[in-house]
């Protein structure tokens, strides 16, 4: 089965790219990755585990409606996805389609499996 985004998936996979727009975002989650902590409540931890709690529950309505198959976990589904938009940033890579590109790869190597 090859998976066509709904545009609510596309559109929360998009969404992560518009978070480095949000002042501090970018600084505070370049400074984690340096230097992890165990501190939790900062704002940019709340964002992304809100983030990733509104991609899970895209992923789970477009397998609920026959959109992708059942298989891996959707936790690692979205986690692949968000790697997928981090090492295209982090490495200067192609941002250009890359929330369709990162779908279409995560999610049909998922349906392959």
């Amino acid at each position: 089965m090859t998976f066509v985004a709904s545009s609510e998936v596309q559109h929360v996979v998009e969404d992560f790219e518009r978070l480095w727009t949000v002042a501090g975002f970018a600084e505070q989650f370049a400074a984690t990755m340096a230097r992890p902590v165990a501190v939790t409540g900062a704002p940019h931890e709340i964002v992304l585990d809100e983030h990733h709690r509104l991609l899970v529950a895209a992923l789970r309505r477009a397998r609920q409606n026959g959109e992708i198959a059942g298989g891996r976990g959707l936790h690692e589904l979205a986690d692949a996805l968000v790697g997928f938009y981090l090492i295209r940033r982090l490495g200067r890579g192609s941002l250009d389609g890359w929330a369709r590109i990162a779908i279409k790869t995560v999610v049909d190597a998922e349906d392959t499996r």
